[in-house]
Formats: structure tokens, C-alpha cells, sequence
């Protein structure tokens, strides 16, 4: 059984046979998260480069996201640590200095994998959370008309919700939506409310569960990582990270945007930054 706060393989968890300080990192990353089924598709480039730690490297440093998901401000400082046991990185407060992007994130629209919708717009997404006693079939969902029972992750404090910022615009959720602590639990409820809908991160998989195609008042988009990429999908943001310039921060940003930080975020059910914009980045900070 996974006892942990956030996702990491929903079919069971997996941990493979390693060693040394990347067992110790792999295993932290596994007990972390909470049961994410990750597609191949969402493979990190493979010319991202491998981090090398900095022997002897010391000191601390505030880093913030700006904005980054407080999975991630949890899962990339931590990691970073275990490499660079002699640094220390405060997460929180703005701290000004450099800004890069980081990693994409897009939110995936989950619902019963019964439910006859394949698309919904943002209109109708926001209502299903404000308005109250809603059926499907108000929103184009055809056939009975079966009661909507929205889900919500409860958020930590200080942490912010990207689909209250995208969808919502700032009007409240209305009383018949229910909280879970976890998305893994959001998934789980799901798969047995046929009324139900949800959202994750784009990477979350669960049995008995599908991903809608979401429209913005044009064409609907799956949320894809092509589609991220493209800005296709209405539901899509970069990540971005932000740190003053010193040995250590510049390290830490080198570690994101290196192969073992892409793969952190892959593993938290984000898309990996496209290799071109890392590369845009690292040559901003002048880490090669």
C-alpha cells in the first residue's frame, strides 16, 4: 500500500531494484507522490542532460514558484537536497532575480468512464461548480438525467489552484461540490460515481476513469502534451520558477532543467518543458 500525501502508480507501486543516493532519491520520489500510472508518451526529451552534482557545494538560498504547484516546490528542492546535502533551499516568498520556465502543466477534466461526454466548454465546466443540483444532460451528456457530483483536491494553505484561476474567475464553488485529500482518492471516486467529475494533472490515470476534451469557445483539444505545447488546450500553463543569482539557485535551476528534474515532474503527472525552451533557458542563466 502507498502511504503518501500526492500520486505514484495507481495500478500498485513500483520499486525497482537500485542503489545508494539514487535509491535513496528514487525512493523519496515513490513514497512522496501517490499512485500515478505514467504514459510512455510522456517520456522526457532525451537530449536533456543529466545533472552532475557539484561536489563541495554549500550554502542556501530562497526559491520560489511563480507559479510552480506546491507538489513540485515540494518534490524539486527535496530532490535537489539529496544530491546537495550541504545546501538549503527556503520555499516560499517572491525573491526576485531570475524567472525560467520549468515545466508545463495542464489540467485534465476527468470524469466516469461511462459518461457519454467528450467534450465540455469552459462555460459549462464552471457552471457544473457553481450552479447546484445540476443533471448531465444540461450540458449535452444525453440520456437519463443523472445528478453531476463535482470533486475538488482540498488545496494546502499558501497553495494556489490553477483551475479556480482558469475556470472559476473568482466565484466561489458552490456547496454541492465535495473535497478529497488526494487526487489519488479523487480518481478512486470517480471511477465509482458515474455522476462525477474531477480534475488533475494531465498525467493522473485511474481504471474506470477518461480525460474530456476541453473547448474554450472554438475546437475541443485532448490535454495532450502536443496540444500544451501548442496552446491548444485552454487549460495549459508554463511552470515557472524564480530565484536570485548564486551558486546555489543556479544549480538548483540546472538541476530542474535537467534530465532527473524533468523526469520529477513527469513523475507528478506534469509534461516535461520542451527541450528547446530548457535550452533558452539554460543559455539565459549561462549554466553550460
Amino acid at each position: 500500500m502507498c502511504m503518501s500525501q500526492e500520486p505514484v502508480m495507481s495500478s500498485g507501486c513500483l520499486f525497482p531494484l537500485l542503489r545508494g543516493k539514487f535509491m535513496k532519491r528514487r525512493a523519496f520520489l515513490m513514497a512522496f507522490l501517490s499512485c500515478t500510472v505514467l504514459s510512455p508518451a510522456h517520456a522526457v526529451d532525451e537530449r536533456y542532460r543529466d545533472y552532475e552534482p557539484r561536489p563541495g557545494l554549500s550554502g542556501e538560498v530562497a526559491v520560489a514558484g511563480a507559479p510552480a504547484p506546491s507538489s513540485l516546490m515540494l518534490l524539486w528542492p527535496e530532490s535537489f537536497r539529496m544530491l546537495q546535502p550541504q545546501t538549503v533551499l527556503h520555499v516560499g516568498a517572491k525573491t526576485g532575480g531570475a524567472k525560467v520556465r520549468a515545466a508545463v502543466e495542464a489540467l485534465a477534466i476527468l470524469v466516469n468512464d461511462e459518461n457519454p461526454l467528450t467534450c465540455i466548454s469552459l462555460d459549462d465546466l464552471k457552471n457544473l461548480y457553481t450552479d447546484e443540483n445540476l443533471s448531465w444532460d444540461g450540458v449535452g451528456a444525453g440520456g437519463a438525467a443523472a445528478p453531476v457530483t463535482p470533486f475538488t483536491r482540498e488545496t494546502r494553505a499558501g497553495e494556489s489552484d490553477f483551475f479556480v484561476d482558469a475556470v472559476m474567475n473568482g466565484v466561489p464553488f458552490s456547496a454541492d461540490v465535495r473535497r478529497v485529500a488526494r487526487y489519488s482518492d479523487l480518481l478512486d471516486r470517480l471511477a465509482e460515481t458515474p455522476g462525477g467529475i474531477g480534475y488533475a494533472p494531465a498525467g493522473y490515470r485511474g481504471d474506470g476513469v477518461k480525460a474530456l476534451q476541453v473547448s474554450d469557445g472554438g475546437g475541443c483539444a485532448a490535454p495532450s502534451a502536443s496540444s500544451a505545447y501548442r496552446a491548444d488546450y485552454p487549460l495549459a500553463r508554463f511552470v515557472h520558477l524564480e530565484g536570485m543569482k548564486n551558486e546555489v539557485s543556479l544549480a538548483f535551476f540546472d538541476y530542474v532543467l535537467s534530465q532527473d528534474g524533468q523526469r520529477d515532474g513527469v513523475i507528478a503527472g506534469f509534461y516535461s518543458l520542451p527541450w528547446v525552451f530548457a535550452e533558452e533557458e539554460r543559455e539565459k542563466l549561462r549554466l553550460d
